[in-house]
C-alpha cells in the first residue's frame, strides 16, 4: 500500500529526503515568488514550501516535481524504473472509487461569496501578464458524457470569479468545448490545487481514459474521488483546493502574456473565459503552482508522462530500440531514441513513430547503442560524426505541432525533422574509442 495519499504525505518524504526547503521569510506574489522557485531549481535545493506569504492566510509550495530525484521519491521507485512503471500503469489501469464526502470540502465558498482573492495565485515572470493559476489539474469530461479526463492549462485571473483560459487545439478539453459550444452551453470544469504528485503526473499524460485510473495504478490502489458542489465532476477527496467553474460559450478575451515552457514569453492570445462557481479547500489548505519556463514546468508538460508511449511506439516499429528521452534541455520537442538497427531505413521509420507519438515532439534524433543519450555531449558527438546530411536529414512539412512553438503558426502547423545519426552501412565497421574505467584513488 503506498505511503504517499496526497501532497501533505508526499511533503512528509520530500522532508525525509532533504528535499523540501522551508522558506519562512515573508514573500510576496509579485515576481518574488517566481524568482525564489526558479533560484531552488537551479541550485537543487529542494521544493520550496512558502510559510508566510504576504496578506494570504494560505501557504504555498513550488517546483515539487522539477527534480528526477523528486519524480522518483513520488512514484515511489528508481530514477531508472519511471519509464517502465508509467508503461505498466498505463496499461493495467484501477478505476477511482467515489466516496460521499472528503477533505477538499471542509471549507465550501458558492454564490456571492466566491472570491479569487482569497487564493495566493503568483505572478511569476517578470513580464507576465497578470496572476496566472500554473499549478491547476483540470478535471473535465463530454457535457453529456461520463468520462473524464485530466489536464493542464493555463488561467489567467481577471476579476473575483472570472479567468482566462488558453486551451490547446490538441486536448480532450478542447473537443469536450467545442461540442458544448456548437450546442451554445457552458462546460463545467473543476480546477483542481495541490494533490498527490501523481495527479499532477495524469495531467500530463495523454490517455483515452480517466487518467485517474493511471494514478491507482501507480499507487496500486484506487483513488477516492468526491463530487465537486456546484457540478458533476468527481475529484481527489483529499485535494487542497478546488476551483470549480464553468467555460462560457461564444465569449473570447486576450490572455497572457506567460513565460512558457518553450523559455520564452507567449503571446497574448484570444482565448475562452471561466466563470468560477465555487472554491472549496482543505483547512489549512497549501496552494501548489508551478513556474512558468521552470524544469517542473517542462517535465510535467512534455517529458516524464510522454516517455513511456514514445517507447510503446517505438518499440512497435522495432524491437532495436533500447532507450528514449524526452530532453528537458529540448523544451519536449525533441526526442532522443537509441537503438541496435538491422536495415538502413530503420532509423527513419523509429523516427517518425516517435514524432506520431505526442504533437509537441518536432525534432527526433536516432543514434546507436553506444551513445549516452543522457549525455548531450554524446549527441552532439553522434551527429557530428555519423550524420550525412543529405541522406540522413528528412523533413515532414505542414505537420501538426503545439501552437507554443515559436517555430510554428498559430494553429501549430510546423516542419518536423528526423535524423538518423546511426553509422552507416559503409562505416559499420568503425569501432568507437572507450577506455575502461578506473579507481583514480588507486593511482593518487
Amino acid at each position: 500500500m503506498s505511503r504517499i495519499k496526497d501532497l501533505r504525505s508526499f511533503m512528509e518524504v520530500m522532508e525525509e529526503n532533504k528535499q523540501l526547503a522551508r522558506i519562512k521569510k515573508e514573500v510576496t506574489l509579485n515576481h518574488e515568488i517566481g524568482n525564489v522557485i526558479r533560484a531552488c531549481e537551479n541550485e537543487n535545493t529542494g521544493a520550496p514550501y512558502f510559510e508566510n506569504i504576504e496578506e494570504s492566510s494560505f501557504t504555498l509550495i513550488g517546483a515539487v516535481l522539477s527534480s528526477m530525484d523528486r519524480i522518483a521519491l513520488a512514484m515511489e521507485c528508481t530514477k531508472e524504473e519511471i519509464i517502465e512503471k508509467l508503461m505498466y500503469a498505463l496499461e493495467n489501469p484501477i478505476e477511482p472509487v467515489k466516496v460521499e464526502d472528503g477533505p477538499c470540502h471542509e471549507n465550501v465558498i458558492t454564490g456571492d461569496d466566491v472570491n479569487l482573492d482569497i487564493l495566493p495565485i503568483p505572478i511569476h515572470a517578470p513580464k507576465d501578464g497578470g496572476p496566472f493559476i500554473t499549478g491547476g489539474v483540470i478535471v473535465s469530461k463530454e457535457l453529456n458524457g461520463t468520462k473524464q479526463n485530466l489536464s493542464f492549462q493555463r488561467m489567467q485571473k481577471k476579476g473575483k470569479n472570472k479567468l482566462g483560459i488558453m486551451i490547446n487545439e490538441w486536448r480532450h478539453l478542447k473537443e469536450f468545448y467545442d461540442a458544448a459550444e456548437s450546442e451554445g452551453k457552458a462546460l463545467p470544469i473543476s480546477i483542481v490545487i495541490g494533490a498527490d504528485p501523481m495527479v499532477y503526473m495524469g495531467g500530463g499524460l495523454r490517455y483515452d481514459g480517466d487518467e485517474l485510473e493511471v494514478v491507482g495504478a501507480i499507487r496500486g490502489e484506487p483513488v477516492e474521488v468526491v463530487k465537486s458542489i456546484t457540478n458533476d465532476i468527481y475529484v481527489p477527496a483529499t485535494a487542497e483546493i478546488v476551483v470549480e467553474a464553468e467555460i462560457l460559450p461564444d465569449i473570447r478575451e486576450k490572455e497572457g502574456p506567460l513565460g512558457e515552457f518553450t523559455g520564452h514569453y507567449s503571446e497574448p492570445w484570444l482565448s475562452p473565459v471561466l466563470k468560477v462557481t465555487a472554491i472549496t479547500h482543505r483547512n489549512g489548505a497549501i496552494y501548489q503552482t508551478i513556474a512558468g519556463a521552470g524544469m517542473e514546468h517542462v517535465n510535467l508538460g512534455g517529458v516524464v508522462p510522454r516517455e513511456p508511449l514514445v517507447m510503446k511506439n517505438c518499440k512497435y516499429v522495432s524491437d532495436g530500440v533500447k532507450d528514449v528521452h524526452l530532453a528537458p534541455y529540448g523544451s519536449g520537442f525533441l526526442a532522443l531514441v537509441k537503438m541496435k538497427k538491422s536495415n538502413p531505413g530503420e532509423p527513419k521509420n523509429v523516427a517518425m513513430a516517435a514524432m506520431i507519438s505526442y504533437v509537441n515532439i518536432k525534432n527526433v534524433i536516432v543514434v546507436d547503442e553506444d551513445i549516452d543519450i543522457y549525455n548531450p555531449a554524446d549527441i552532439l558527438w553522434a551527429m557530428s560524426n555519423r550524420v550525412v546530411p543529405e541522406k540522413d536529414i528528412f523533413y515532414v512539412p505542414n505537420s501538426q505541432g503545439h501552437e507554443l512553438d515559436p517555430t510554428s503558426d498559430s494553429r501549430g502547423v510546423q516542419t518536423k525533422m528526423g535524423i538518423d545519426a546511426t553509422l552507416n552501412e559503409d562505416s559499420k565497421g568503425m569501432e568507437r574509442v572507450v577506455y575502461d574505467s578506473v579507481d583514480l584513488t588507486q593511482y593518487f
